[in-house]
C-alpha cells in the first residue's frame, strides 16, 4: 500500500513540475512575442531624432539648391537625396526611403498640413536665421532701386502686412491690396519655382500665386511693366538671371554670401528658419 501511495505521490509531483515548466515556457514565449511586437512598433515609428546631432549619418531628402540642401550637405555621413520639388522630397519620406526632410519653415508647415502622418520636430538643424531677398542681375542699379523702393513703400503703407496676413498668417479676414490700373510699357519677367507654398505655388486654377507674387506685382507696377512669371527649377534661377532670361528672382531665396557673388540682392523682406519633417 505504501508503495502505491509513493507511486501516486511521485506522479503528482511530476505533474506539478511539468505544469511549471509549461507555464514558464509559455511565459517566456509571451515575453519574446511582446518584445518582438515592441521592436516592430519602434521600427514603425521611424528614426528617433532628438537633436541636430542625431542627423549624423541619416538619410535626408531636400529640394535641390535650397538652404536645406546646403545645410544637409554639411552633416557628417548624411545620405542626401535631392529633388526638384519639395513635394517630391515629402513623398520620399512618406514612402519610408529617407529619415527626414529639411526645408524652410513655412513650406514645411504647408506640407505637414496636407500629410497627417508627418510632423515638424521642435528643433531646427541650425540656429541661423535666414533672410529672404529679391535677386537682380549684377550691375542693374535701376531695377534694384525700384525693388527696394517697392518693398519699403509696401512696408510703410501697410500693404505688406495685409499680404503677410493673407499668405503667411493665414488670416481669413485679410484682404490682398489690389494694384492700381496702369499703362504698361513692355514687360518685366519674374523667375521663380512654384513649389514653395505659401511664397509661390499653383492655385486651383493652375495660376502661380503666393506672397512673392503679390510683391512682384507691385514691382511691375512701380517699373511700369507687365509682369510675366517664369516657373523653373530653383537651382536654375541664378543662371537664368545671369543670362538675361529673367529680370529678377522672387522665390523665397536666402540672401547668402555665396549667391551675392553672382547676383545683387534687395533689402531683406522676410526672415525664416529651417525645419525638419519626420513621420509620426
Amino acid at each position: 500500500m505504501k508503495r502505491y501511495l509513493a507511486l501516486i505521490l511521485a506522479v503528482l509531483m511530476m505533474g506539478v513540475l511539468f505544469a511549471g515548466c509549461s507555464s514558464n515556457s509559455k511565459s517566456d514565449s509571451q515575453g519574446d512575442a511582446e518584445q518582438q511586437e515592441e521592436q516592430t512598433a519602434e521600427e514603425q515609428t521611424g528614426v528617433v531624432l532628438a537633436s541636430p546631432a542625431d542627423l549624423v549619418g541619416k538619410k535626408i531628402a531636400v529640394q535641390e539648391g535650397t538652404t536645406g540642401d546646403l545645410i544637409a550637405s554639411e552633416i557628417e555621413g548624411a545620405e542626401i537625396t535631392r529633388f526638384k520639388k519639395a513635394t517630391d522630397a515629402a513623398m520620399e519620406l512618406k514612402n519610408g526611403r529617407v529619415d527626414c526632410v529639411i526645408i524652410d519653415e513655412m513650406p514645411a508647415k504647408k506640407i505637414v498640413e496636407r500629410n497627417e502622418d508627418m510632423v515638424i520636430l521642435d528643433f531646427q538643424p541650425t540656429d541661423e536665421i535666414e533672410k529672404y531677398a529679391i535677386a537682380v542681375k549684377k550691375d542693374n542699379p535701376e531695377l534694384l532701386a525700384i525693388v527696394n523702393d517697392t518693398i519699403a513703400e509696401l512696408q510703410e503703407n501697410g500693404a505688406y502686412d495685409q499680404i503677410f496676413a493673407y499668405y503667411i498668417t493665414g488670416d481669413e479676414e485679410a484682404v490682398i491690396p489690389e494694384v492700381p490700373e496702369y499703362e504698361a510699357d513692355g514687360e518685366i519677367i519674374m523667375g521663380t519655382n512654384a513649389e514653395f507654398e505659401p511664397f509661390e505655388f499653383r492655385d486651383d486654377a493652375n495660376e502661380i500665386a503666393g506672397f512673392d507674387v503679390e510683391i512682384a506685382k507691385w514691382i511691375a507696377y512701380k517699373a511700369g511693366k507687365t509682369l510675366r512669371i517664369e516657373d523653373m527649377n530653383f537651382d536654375s534661377l541664378i543662371a537664368a538671371l545671369s543670362t538675361g532670361k529673367i529680370d529678377f528672382i522672387a522665390a523665397g531665396m536666402t540672401n547668402t554670401e555665396e549667391r551675392r557673388q553672382n547676383v545683387d540682392f534687395s533689402t531683406d523682406y522676410y526672415e525664416s528658419t529651417q525645419a525638419i519633417i519626420v513621420l509620426k
